[in-house]
């Protein structure tokens, strides 16, 4: 039988008053020694002590107990229930964070239930997500998880630089819009000592050093003692000396790079005056505020969920471009985290955009490389990603939309090249004109680009880059919508539900119209959607010639399905639009204040018919193409 906390068992009401019950029974008979051990042993086992115990931690009753210790025990009796057997030849930590501190910038909301707090953490391959609770200047997380540790070797685990990655959230419910609250890491290696490290960790604004919060954490290392490994634990001297060896390791690191990057930006300004004009940017802050080299922001990204190099242009292109504009204001240009972006789904500028489809394809080992430079528009700085394929030509790809550019199309929204990079290089353009069009992207021509040397690049990226675990697609809830199933057939019909409503809503009061649906008509409205997200995802001016056929065919056969469902003397209107929302109230106010969809609702006429068809096709973490046609047909007055 496995080990039972005793004292934590008898906690429980029920519980004790069982056992005192069992005593009070076994008082009847005494021997020598007090009451009767069989007599007692006999009423707690008819009193159903046992069986109630045994259930509480029927979770670690399948663990050998020959090979556990009592750490291992003692370490369990903590854990939620839900929690399976340890392995005894791994190692885990066990992070609880009790409680926050100190959100005074949520002071103006403090117990409001219409806001929530939620705390997401990544750790190398692993990533957790807390329960919303409600906003408040001390919120009651009381937030437990377990990562299992890639090595039980204790001097491995010295090593390893790698921190759990925290972001906080904030959600307002009637809306569904999420913000940001700030960011902070924390380092594993206090849990190494054999007892439960206790810190405060101060939850920073992005990219500025202002404290918003601070988190009350405990971290764990699981099982403390390891039957037949020497030296299990180590002491907080050797934790403090590792760390500061880091550091000043770092330290003389950057003060090498930046003596090497310095004298590279001389000699790259002699060479023309006007490079100081060109957007040629050797450095840029992370969320904790620090200046690293751009390049360390790339780094190759693999996903099961993210199918080909034309799927990881159309998942970045769904995330929102949007500058944070949460709890703090940072005043300087961040390059956010890979988790921090998913969490909000959403990016503060398209720098982040760029280095995230880069590093995807980099995972499908495509030469690609992320471009700064200027917009032909407002002449701001951009960013966007070169494939340099020598099969093919060099192609350019806008991140915020998946549209792909030659370098002799018209249609390049960018002017001008300053530099180009990725995870292994940095080279600026030294050509005698920097416009994008008929560029030569030949790196290895020092005529147009002058590269940074590779050995100062790789010296500086992180020992060990973590990478990120993209999760799967699941329709998310909204304030509007509860989903009995997270489906994209059933979160299709809710939607449409709703925005009938809305539409018939909205033609009764502003021109006293009645609505009559056609099922009939809605159901032609898929093909033309899906020939609408295909085209996303295989541009046809782009594309091989199998996608451009097929969507062509996608839209003969729509036009011809239309004009034989459509009676003679009727006329059709309707078209597609796409968001990466699910909330219907933004939609159906998106329709509104277009006037060509307003007349397309409003539409009057003899036999007017209604359909509404929705589409849905999700790609990654919270990324969603939400497709949405409203279409009429109905028979003109004379």
């Amino acid at each position: 039988m496995a080990a039972i906390n005793l004292d934590a068992a008898l906690s429980d009401e029920t519980n004790a008053a069982l056992f005192r019950a069992a005593i009070a029974s076994a008082h009847s008979t005494y021997d020598a020694s007090g009451i009767d051990s069989a007599r007692l042993k006999a009423n707690l086992l008819n009193s159903g002590l046992i069986d109630n115990i045994s259930k509480n931690f029927e979770t670690y009753t399948s663990i050998d107990d020959s090979k556990v210790t009592a750490n291992d025990i003692a370490a369990a009796n903590i854990l939620p229930p839900n929690y399976p057997p340890f392995n005894k030849d791994k190692r885990y930590l066990l992070l609880n964070i009790s409680k926050g501190l100190a959100f005074l910038a949520l002071s103006d909301v403090a117990e409001d239930p219409t806001t929530s707090l939620q705390i997401h953490l990544h750790y190398r391959e692993s990533r957790a997500t807390s329960n919303p609770v409600m906003s408040a200047v001390e919120p009651s997380f009381n937030f437990s998880h377990m990562f299992e540790l890639h090595s039980r070797d204790i001097q491995v685990l010295l090593q390893c630089s790698d921190a759990i990655h925290v972001v906080v959230n904030r959600m307002h419910h009637p809306t569904g819009s999420i913000e940001l609250v700030g960011t902070t890491s924390i380092d594993i290696r206090e849990s190494l000592c054999g007892k439960p490290a206790k810190k405060f960790c101060e939850i920073k604004e992005s990219g500025e050093d202002v404290t918003l919060g601070v988190l009350e954490v405990s971290i764990e290392c699981i099982p403390r003692d390891i039957a037949g490994v020497k030296n299990a634990i180590v002491s907080l001297e050797e934790v403090s000396f590792q760390l500061k060896r880091e550091q000043r390791q770092f330290d003389e690191i950057n003060r090498l790079f930046y003596m090497h990057a310095k004298q590279w930006w001389n000699d790259y300004l002699q060479i023309r005056s006007c490079h100081a004009q060109r957007l040629v940017k050797l450095f840029t802050h992370n969320e904790r505020g620090q200046k690293l080299p751009v390049t360390n922001f790339v780094s190759p990204i693999r996903s099961r969920y993210i199918e080909t190099p034309h799927h990881a242009a159309r998942f970045v292109s769904l995330i929102s471009l949007e500058k944070s504009q949460g709890i703090g204001t940072s005043k300087i240009e961040v390059w956010a985290n890979l988790h921090t972006v998913a969490t909000l789904s959403k990016a503060p500028n398209s720098a982040t955009l760029a280095t995230i489809l880069t590093s995807l394809l980099l995972g499908f080992n495509l030469p690609a490389y992320t471009a700064l430079g200027y917009l032909k528009a407002d002449d701001t700085p951009a960013a966007w990603v070169i494939l340099a394929s020598t099969g093919t030509g060099v192609e350019m790809v806008d991140p915020a939309t998946a549209r792909r550019y030659s370098t002799t199309d018209a249609a390049i929204p960018w002017s001008s090249v300053g530099c180009v990079f990725n995870d292994e290089g940095f080279w600026a353009n030294v050509a005698v004109s920097d416009t994008v069009k008929g560029a030569s992207f030949d790196l290895t021509d020092s005529r147009y680009w002058k590269a940074l040397g590779r050995d100062a690049v790789l010296s500086m990226k992180l020992s060990q880059q973590q990478s990120f675990p993209i999760r799967s697609f699941t329709f998310p809830t909204t304030p509007q919508i509860c989903l009995s199933e997270s489906t994209a057939v059933t979160c299709e019909i809710e939607l449409e539900t709703v925005l009938k409503n809305q539409i018939a809503i909205y033609r009764d009061t502003r021109a006293d119209l009645l609505t009559t649906w056609d099922d009939e008509l809605a159901h032609l409205l898929t093909q033309c959607l899906c020939a609408c997200e295909m085209e996303k995802i295989f541009p046809a001016a782009n594309c091989g010639q199998p996608s451009r056929t097929s969507c062509a065919s996608n839209g003969v056969k729509f036009q011809e399905g239309v004009r034989r469902a459509i009676p003679e003397g009727h006329t059709f209107k309707g078209f597609p639009v796409h968001f990466n929302t699910l909330n219907p109230q933004k939609i159906f106010t998106a329709f509104t204040q277009s006037k060509t969809c307003q007349s397309l609702i409003l539409t009057r006429g003899d036999k007017v018919r209604f359909g509404v068809r929705v589409k849905l096709v999700g790609y990654a973490e919270k990324c969603v193409a939400c497709w949405v046609m409203v279409a009429v047909r109905y028979k003109p007055y004379e």
